[in-house]
């Protein structure tokens, strides 16, 4: 769901059909039909299979001897669904790499899924002593049905510059970014504080103009088009204990999209403590579509990159609507990020009436390990460690909520830990996908850089509507942003929406889209529209 005001953001990163580019909706549609009624008993089979062998091998199967797996369709239920979704950028102004001048991109998707829960897999005997078992198998696949980055040519060369729309759809390069075409990077710059004083201004500019056509279309040409984004149990003991393993969509704050790992929660008195690690992120969205890779990696002696994870610890304290959180991230030779979040919830069992205050103080305090020290990324130098602040605040009053926060970072803080998910609550993916240090991301997640943003929204029986206002400034860019968005659920199978955003990016001299090194002199300031309309549709069965 697009609301701005109410929803977390889902990608918020980083996102398939039988090839890349123009794909005929309708007869992609039918083709995705057809398969889903030819196989749906072929494809119900493997699933009871996959299903016993799962549960076999955690050796549960006792507790499941009264389901009868010849008809499956008692204890299990069949999701099937299709969903559109568009981008249209107002600014189509031609591709100037060498000024930094990019467009904002225009592009439309269209995806399908087939899904199987498991709502209860022990028996009656089994629930009543308080132990559940769930699962869930799903996939989904899709296509672009239009991509306006497919032809764009560059007035520095003269040349297509590359499709780019890989970067929402279709992104791929291995678990480890271990394949040959995912080994260039489509940004220029230096690795080091170091290197960038060697060079002089002149080499530094010339630098800054290099292309990367060949890098961009490898990875378009090496997409994947469908994710298995469900495979997991999740085993339950009262309201004391929960395992959940497999692949999921994820719980943490700070690793949004689907995740390939495990977590598990205790529960004692006013405490609880939550384990979460994941060696995998995917997404399976109808903007953003990957198969799983790892986000984190790292390279040893030998040049082997592998995946170490991603992990996080919580300590949830709680009395009536006061929570106390220290909580702890950290991928070995990557990052380890000491943090915290106080909460308060004036009305916790808010029904909709009346009165209610939410109040969100995050602060993230990320650790670099020693090799990223005084090296440029995402277009900013990082020190050895840095922090962020977040302070929220909304109201509910009946159907209706408002608020606003300020989001503000202390050196490079968002690098590593702040962009993979956040508590923010809005989308802050919506920057151009030439922003090449990092597709989308939009430039409040920068060093150093200062937010303060409104919202506003409302939910009357079908109709649902929000609205948004942000100001960022920082040392690289500054952005002005109004959104305002509306949904509406047209029937229990249909529902659709839609956003307009006014968006507004004011880079500083010195400062070049794509670039990841220092101070450019030659660079002069440059003002360019990131405004863009979203556009969204749900059919389910």
């Amino acid at each position: 769901m697009l609301n701005l005001c109410y929803k977390n953001e889902r990608r918020n990163v980083q996102s398939w059909s039988a090839g890349s580019g123009f794909v005929d909706a309708k007869h992609w549609m039918r083709v995705q039909h057809l398969f889903f009624i030819t196989h749906k008993g072929q494809a119900l089979k493997k699933i009871t299979f996959l299903s016993r062998g799962l549960v076999a091998v955690l050796g549960l199967w006792n507790g499941m001897d009264a389901l009868d797996w010849r008809n499956l369709e008692s204890f299990a239920k069949f999701k099937a669904g299709a969903e559109s979704f568009s981008k249209v950028g107002f600014n189509n102004k031609p591709i100037n790499s060498n000024k930094g001048l990019y467009p904002t991109e225009t592009f439309v998707t269209v995806v399908a899924y087939l899904q199987l829960d498991f709502p209860e897999l022990f028996s009656k005997s089994a629930t009543a002593a308080g132990h559940h078992l769930s699962g869930s198998l799903g996939g989904m696949g899709g296509g672009l049905i239009y991509d306006g980055t497919r032809n764009l040519i560059d007035q520095s060369t003269g040349k297509p510059y590359g499709d780019m729309a890989w970067n929402y759809f279709g992104y791929w390069g291995g678990l480890v970014g271990q394949k040959p075409w995912a080994q260039c990077g489509l940004s220029n710059g230096v690795k080091t504080y170091q290197e960038g004083q060697q060079l002089t201004q002149a080499q530094l500019t010339a630098l800054s103009d290099r292309t990367h056509e060949s890098c961009a279309q490898g990875y378009a040409n090496n997409t994947r088009h469908y994710v298995i984004y469900n495979a997991y149990l999740d085993y339950s003991y009262k309201d004391i204990f929960r395992f959940r393993g497999g692949r999921y969509e994820s719980p943490a704050d700070y690793m949004s999209g689907y995740t390939q790992g495990l977590d598990m929660t205790l529960k004692v008195k006013n405490f609880k403590f939550w384990w979460f690690s994941s060696f995998g992120r995917g997404f399976a969205y109808n903007e953003w579509l990957y198969n799983f890779y790892s986000p984190k990696t790292y390279t040893l002696a030998n040049g082997k990159n592998i995946n170490p994870g991603v992990h996080a610890f919580y300590i949830t304290w709680q009395y009536k609507g006061l929570s106390i959180v220290p909580f702890f991230y950290f991928s070995p030779n990557n990052e380890y990020d000491p943090n915290f979040t106080i909460l308060y919830d004036s009305k916790p069992d808010f029904k909709g009436l009346g009165w209610r205050s939410q109040t969100d103080i995050t602060v993230l305090n990320p650790i670099y390990a020693k090799r990223f020290w005084n090296t440029y990324q995402f277009g900013m130098l990082s020190k050895k460690n840095a922090h962020s602040l977040m302070i929220k605040q909304r109201f509910d009053y009946n159907n209706f909520n408002f608020g606003g926060g300020i989001y503000k970072s202390f050196g490079n803080a968002n690098w590593m830990i702040g962009y993979h998910g956040n508590r923010l609550g809005f989308d802050f993916w919506t920057n151009s996908v030439y922003a090449n240090t990092i597709n989308s991301l939009s430039y409040m997640m920068d060093a150093d850089s200062f937010t303060g943003f409104l919202f506003g929204g409302g939910v009357h029986e079908r109709f649902l509507w929000g609205c948004l206002g942000r100001l960022t400034y920082g040392p690289r860019a500054n952005e002005q942003v109004i959104s305002f968005n509306m949904g509406y659920q047209f029937s229990k199978h249909f529902y659709a929406d839609i956003k307009v955003e006014f968006y507004n990016m004011d880079m500083h001299r010195g400062y070049k889209m794509g670039w990841n090194g220092p101070f450019l002199d030659s660079q002069p300031a440059t003002q360019q529209d990131r405004s863009h309309i979203f556009t969204e549709f749900k059919v389910s069965l």
